[in-house]
């Protein structure tokens, strides 16, 4: 039985194909950018080193310079660090407009060439109207079983830029939730959003109707290609918070803002690889594990995303939906 178990265990191994990786005293460190920018804002940039895991590493890295250039306008700028952050760089004398073009190079001890980074912001924002707002019920309780979930639905309508590129967008939806019997209002969150909208469910970061254990994104990004003279219609769907008393569901009244926003290939690629990403190493308990998932970096000697996009909104206010069981 032992040697049953000793020649499982050996093709096992063999058949993970995994590398094998072996703690290193000295790794020298990569410097992370993250941001995303946008016009009539601020610019902050978080700048940090990274390692390789299963290092010894410490990971300290001395950031001597962080300049940023408006390759449209010629404009330069050197960001200095946020108060209070060791990793966060800012500056207030340089803000983006739409189709500008923006570069960033970092200047560090560990090496003699910049972190560069390169995006641009679109020139083009797309305007949308709320033309569906709703509420559906899913009521599966049985007996003394209670099983029950308020969505609330929308629809926006815009019309796409009209040329032959192809071009990104995403949709993203924050919540702020409201109470008028505790008096509170909570911080702005990002619902994570489903949608039955073709040209969102075909793309491959979008869970299949398949998956078990599908993690939902918090953003629903799609791409549209040709010249278009027609508004599309994009649907959404979220949760909130909920509570059950004496035998009736209340879905939370809360402050709603939609975004539309337009963004560049380099956001686009990033954020779906991560949400592909999350979902790999999720898995499915039927289908298994899925392909690893690399996140893409726009990044020169370094690691990272520096992305640039535009944006419209929409606030409106959602008024609490009691749901009585019956």
């Amino acid at each position: 039985m032992k040697k049953i178990y000793l020649i499982f265990l050996a093709i096992l191994v063999t058949a993970c194909d995994y590398p094998i990786f072996d703690s290193q005293k000295e790794s020298e460190p990569k410097v992370a950018i993250s941001s995303f920018f946008c016009p009539d804002s601020v610019i902050r940039v978080k700048v940090s080193p990274v390692t390789d895991a299963f290092t010894d590493s410490s990971a300290t890295v001395e950031i001597k310079e962080v300049k940023l250039t408006n390759q449209k306008t010629g404009k330069v700028a050197y960001l200095e660090n946020e108060v209070g952050s060791e990793s966060v760089y800012t500056i207030d004398q340089l803000v983006p407009a739409n189709g500008d073009v923006l570069k960033i190079e970092v200047v560090t001890g560990a090496s003699d060439e910049a972190i560069v980074a390169l995006d641009s912001i679109g020139e083009s924002i797309v305007p949308f109207r709320l033309v569906d707002i709703g509420v559906t019920v899913d009521d599966r309780s049985s007996g003394n079983t209670i099983s029950c979930t308020i969505y609330h639905t929308g629809t926006v309508k815009f019309l796409p830029v009209g040329d032959s590129k192809t071009h990104f967008y995403e949709l993203i939806i924050f919540v702020s939730e409201q109470s008028e019997e505790e008096m509170f209002s909570s911080e702005p969150y990002q619902a994570n959003l489903h949608s039955n909208t073709s040209f969102v469910t075909s793309e491959d970061y979008y869970p299949s109707k398949n998956s078990i254990q599908a993690y939902y994104p918090k953003s629903l990004l799609f791409k549209l290609t040709g010249e278009s003279k027609d508004s599309v219609l994009l649907d959404y769907t979220y949760l909130n918070s909920s509570l059950f008393t004496d035998n009736k569901m209340n879905s939370i009244a809360h402050n709603l803002r939609v975004e539309l926003r337009t963004v560049s290939y380099a956001y686009y690629h990033y954020k779906t690889s991560r949400y592909k990403q999350r979902n790999a190493i999720i898995g499915d308990i039927i289908y298994g594990a899925a392909p690893p998932v690399m996140v893409p970096s726009n990044v020169e000697n370094g690691t990272g995303i520096f992305a640039g996009y535009n944006v419209t909104a929409i606030d409106t206010f959602i008024q609490e939906y009691d749901y009585q069981r019956k």
